[in-house]
């Protein structure tokens, strides 16, 4: 039997089961670089764009190449050889240096047996009809019934189609389909993918062969997790991958089904600001309820229930079923006093807060986040607003080309400059409660004048593209406005990039002196 025939036709992995024109990947900067190239990678400057967007079909037509050329190499079945790089987590050199050095100490770790093909096969001998299944321990079985993954240990086609499927359901994404041995505990035969293909029973619209691939994909993608990630997007099988030279710091990914994610924290897009920052982002809410309790309420003095005074009369009533009445100023009882008693008393402040700079800290830090808020909102805002431009400008008709292009690069660039300073705004709530100290002040305040030039250099390309598109000049004023336009989209540029390296510049301070 010729090897290179029974082995290597498989149409997962042959290179003629894909289109000649499929590509490495999608680029999403502004030179596109292949993976496997072997000249240098060129990358532009800019930290937003150096990625590549991976499908599933391009995801398995390279694990599939590495799987070809590994059966290849170790003249072995294919389903050998995604057995084994799955094993040394898809590092073929490593695979190499260990099969030829030693190959039985490899087969033995990998689960693969001596004689290729073996697996799932039946029992030949026809004598052999009163056969018992390991599993459900039922006798009488005849040898064309049973099965076994190359091994000694024989069970029947339905107990086998319910163990593949019971590995399928484990992690509800067909994980345990990769890695199945043989259902004898003593037993460390690997279970391949012509097993699993053969008797994966499901009711989905999925077949034992999807299933499998699918799982294989990721541990694919997860063994490369230093330049490749997955799109964690429920039901998206693409994976974003940067250049192995690349740390994948300050990336912003957007995958093709529209999902954006942070490179390192898996979360929502927050570049500049760290990981750190963007998780105590989210949770400044409570943070700031809290302070917002100390500053504004005293606590009831019989339930403790904490109450806010509207202003006016001093005389309050909790709420039922406590229903007391007291003194706003004092925290006395005017139940059991009256009120009279209270006429002139002195103020109390409120026992939760011990000390007046912990009241003044506390309004300080409610005030900075309320800001920081506003100022995420505002950006927010002005960022959907220069993309809805954007958009709007490629629709106008009557434009010239060039004039189009440049208020719509203008735009863009405004989108950018406000995703980022709103970004930035989870950076400068985290240096606000640590900024005790007289460095740590000093780096808030650099942040905020910064904050604020990026700001203005902003508004200014805004108010310059708005010109640059609704005005109805003669040509030569139009020129001269779209040149005056495109050099304040550089200087923009310019400014946007050094605030956010100098945000990153943050990451690594301490947060106290």
């Amino acid at each position: 039997m010729d090897v290179d025939d029974d082995y290597y036709c498989d149409d997962y992995y042959c290179d003629d089961y894909y289109d000649d024109d499929i590509s490495d990947g999608e680029s999403y900067g502004d030179e596109e670089w292949t993976a496997n190239d072997d000249e240098p990678h060129q990358l532009v400057a800019d930290k937003r764009n150096r990625y590549v967007v991976l499908t599933e079909q391009q995801i398995r037509h390279r694990l599939g190449q590495e799987a070809a050329a590994t059966a290849e190499v170790f003249s072995v079945p294919v389903d050998w050889a995604l057995a084994l790089l799955r094993h040394y987590r898809w590092d073929p050199p490593r695979l190499e240096e260990d099969w030829f050095s030693d190959q039985d100490r490899v087969r033995d770790a990998v689960g693969l047996g001596g004689d290729p093909g073996r697996e799932g096969e039946e029992e030949d001998d026809e004598e052999e009809t009163n056969l018992i299944c390991g599993i459900c321990m039922e006798g009488d079985k005849p040898a064309a019934e049973m099965a076994s993954a190359g091994c000694a240990h024989r069970y029947c086609h339905a107990c086998w189609r319910g163990y593949v499927a019971a590995a399928a359901a484990e992690d509800g994404g067909g994980r345990g389909l990769v890695a199945l041995r043989c259902p004898d505990a003593s037993c460390s035969r690997a279970v391949l993918r012509g097993m699993v293909e053969r008797f994966f029973f499901a009711d989905a619209d999925i077949d034992g062969r999807d299933a499998y691939e699918r799982a294989l994909e990721r541990d694919y993608v997860e063994a490369r997790g230093l330049w490749m990630k997955p799109c964690p997007a429920a039901g998206c099988g693409c994976a974003i991958e940067i250049p192995i030279e690349g740390d994948g710091s300050g990336a912003d990914l957007v995958c093709r089904c529209g999902h954006g994610f942070c490179w390192r924290c898996g979360g929502e897009p927050h570049w500049p600001a760290s990981c750190a920052a963007a998780v105590g982002w989210a949770g400044e809410a409570d943070a700031a309820s809290a302070e917002w309790v100390l500053v504004h309420t005293k606590p009831c003095p019989r339930c403790r229930r904490p109450i806010e005074h509207g202003g006016g009369c001093r005389a309050l009533r909790c709420a039922d079923p406590c229903g007391l009445w007291f003194c706003w100023r004092c925290l006395g009882s005017i139940d059991e006093t009256g009120w009279l008693a209270h006429d002139s008393c002195a103020e109390v402040r409120s026992p939760a807060a011990a000390t007046e700079e912990e009241l003044r800290r506390a309004a300080e830090t409610l005030g900075a986040f309320l800001r920081y808020q506003d100022l995420w909102a505002a950006n927010r805002r002005a960022q959907q607003l220069a993309e809805h431009e954007a958009r709007l400008l490629g629709l106008r008709a009557g434009d010239k080309v060039d004039k189009g292009e440049v208020v719509a690069e203008a735009w863009e660039e405004v989108a950018e400059g406000r995703r980022v300073l709103g970004n930035a705004c989870a950076q400068g709530q985290s240096m606000v409660r640590r900024r005790g100290g007289a460095s740590a002040r000093r780096r808030w305040e650099l942040f905020e004048y910064q904050h604020g030039e990026t700001d203005a250099v902003l508004d200014r390309l805004q108010q310059c593209a708005q010109e640059a598109a609704t005005t109805a000049a003669e040509e030569r004023e139009l020129d001269r406005l779209l040149a005056v336009l495109a050099q304040q989209i550089s200087v923009t540029r310019c400014c946007v990039d050094s605030f956010a390296r100098a945000v990153e510049d943050l990451h690594g301070m301490p947060e106290r002196d």
